[in-house]
This record gives structure tokens, C-alpha cells and sequence, in this order.
């Protein structure tokens, strides 16, 4: 068999993403901004984070690492006066004069360092804090509540770093390539998968042909156009440092490790977006 037939054959035979299970959106700014100011500041920031939760899971937005002491953060990008009342409920009082209620992100992140200690065997301390990420946003919640704290993103800056001087923490509770991340997966028909990759590289080539390898963990976000007359894979991608790219394959397969604990082999030219 020719290397054109071959490749047509592999293309058709790919396994499609499994059914829709939930559609999200992609990152919003304020939590865009959240990232490049973490990863400015520290060496180990992961994105996406998970636990498994009975079935399912729970997420949150990032965790730092730094000097072996965990921080989940949650980044909230809630406009006008943010508040609490007695009750524990959160509030947004509107510019425009709406009052709002809103879910308080105190109880979630705390029920994900509880999964988070139990599913690591973790007996050293995480940290919990809650990110106002809209520049106008206007905080009259205390800096702290139920051991999370609630702050804006400089003040968050500089609690991460007093707090894991405070602590001394000599150990890290696990290497930071075993912390489970997430992954998700668009197809051309809005099948989606969730689920942690298993593979670091992938080869493509420019437009020129010289060939690429490509970090998957340097990857934010990439975009797939069909070239179907040269049984090609436009990409377009977009790194975690702002910087962006356009390559092309043919027949990458990723390895990914769903949630609920199969495997998949999904084949990149059956995926549309692939978020990171």
C-alpha cells in the first residue's frame, strides 16, 4: 500500500471522540490574565486541575506550586461591589443597580482541597484562595472566610509567597506531571472528551516541510483546519506564553486518559479545537 493510500486509510479508520457529555466554554480574559501573571511569577502553575469526585470530578482553575506548598485557586471575574452577607452567600451590586446573589466560591474550593487531601493522601497544607480578576471589581468580603482567602491578584501574588515562606514546607505531596489536568476536546460535530493527556510531543511540519516537535505542555489552545486534497491538517496554535504558530500534520493520534478511567486514542484531524 502506497504512503498516500496508507494515510487515507489511517484517517478513515480514526475512532471519534466519545458522546457529548457537557459543553463548555474556553477561558474567559480575566482568567487569561490570571495565568500570564502566575507563570510570570512562579515556576510551577498548572491549569485545569481535577480530582475525581464519585463519577465525575471536580476542577478548578489553577494550582501553584511553590516551595513544594499547593495553592488551588479559583479566579472570579465578577464586575461592581462584591460582598457577603450572614448567610455565606456571596452578592454583586451592579453599576447599573442590580443586586445579584451568587454561589459562594468559599464552599467549592474548600470541598475540592478536602477530594484534593483524600485522593493524594496528603497530611501537609493546601491553600485555598479566590482571585478577583475584574479590575474594577470592588471587594468588601474579608481577606479570609472558612480558610480561603479572597483576594485581588496582586494581594494573591503576595500571600502565596509569605504563606509558603510561613509554612517551610520541605515536601511536595506529589510530582507535579502526576497531578491530574485536564484537556478538552472539541470535534467537528461537538462530540467532546474530557480527560488527561498522555502525550508530552507530537511531530508536524511547517510550510516549508521541516519537521517540528511540539510540547504539548507549551500548548494552550489549538485550532484544526482540514486540508483534504493533500490529506492534511492545518494547525494553528497557540502557546502558553502568548506566542502562536501554523503547522501541519497528517496522522497524530493522542493517548488520553478519560475520567472515569478508560482510555482513548482520539486522532487529531477528528478534533476541531483543543483546549489545554
Amino acid at each position: 500500500m502506497s504512503g498516500f493510500l496508507k494515510t487515507m486509510w489511517n484517517r478513515a479508520r480514526a475512532e471519534h471522540l466519545p458522546p457529548l457529555e457537557e459543553i463548555e466554554t474556553f477561558g474567559a480574559d480575566g482568567e487569561e490574565a490570571i495565568y500570564r501573571l502566575l507563570c510570570g511569577t512562579f515556576d510551577c502553575v498548572i491549569r485545569n486541575v481535577v480530582v475525581p469526585h464519585k463519577k465525575l470530578y471536580l476542577e478548578k482553575d489553577f494550582l501553584v506550586i511553590h516551595k513544594n506548598v499547593p495553592f488551588v485557586i479559583e479566579v472570579k471575574n465578577w464586575k461592581g461591589e462584591i460582598g457577603c452577607e450572614k448567610n455565606g452567600e456571596f452578592y454583586q451590586n451592579k453599576e447599573n443597580g442590580v443586586h445579584k446573589t451568587l454561589k459562594s466560591p468559599v464552599g467549592t474550593t474548600k470541598q475540592y482541597i478536602e477530594k484534593m487531601r483524600a485522593f493524594y493522601k496528603i497530611d501537609t497544607p493546601i491553600c485555598g484562595i479566590v482571585i478577583f480578576a475584574e479590575p474594577d471589581c470592588k471587594l468588601t468580603t474579608p481577606e479570609e472566610m472558612d480558610g480561603i482567602a479572597l483576594l485581588k491578584p496582586q494581594k494573591a501574588i503576595t500571600y502565596i509567597k509569605n504563606r509558603a515562606n510561613a509554612l517551610k514546607q520541605r515536601t511536595l505531596f506529589a510530582d507535579p506531571d502526576q497531578i491530574l489536568h485536564c484537556t478538552r476536546f472539541y470535534s467537528l460535530d461537538s462530540e467532546f472528551c474530557k480527560g488527561m493527556l498522555a502525550d508530552c510531543f507530537f511531530d508536524c511540519e511547517t510550510a516549508s516541510g521541516a519537521l517540528v516537535r511540539i510540547n504539548t505542555n507549551q500548548i494552550a489552545y489549538l485550532s484544526v483546519k482540514k486540508v483534504p486534497f493533500k490529506m492534511k491538517d492545518k494547525l494553528f496554535i497557540t502557546y502558553t506564553n502568548g506566542a502562536s504558530g501554523v503547522f501541519y500534520n497528517r496522522d497524530t493520534v493522542f493517548d488520553v486518559v478519560c475520567l472515569d478511567g478508560t482510555c482513548q486514542k482520539i486522532a487529531l484531524h477528528r478534533v476541531r479545537h483543543i483546549v489545554f
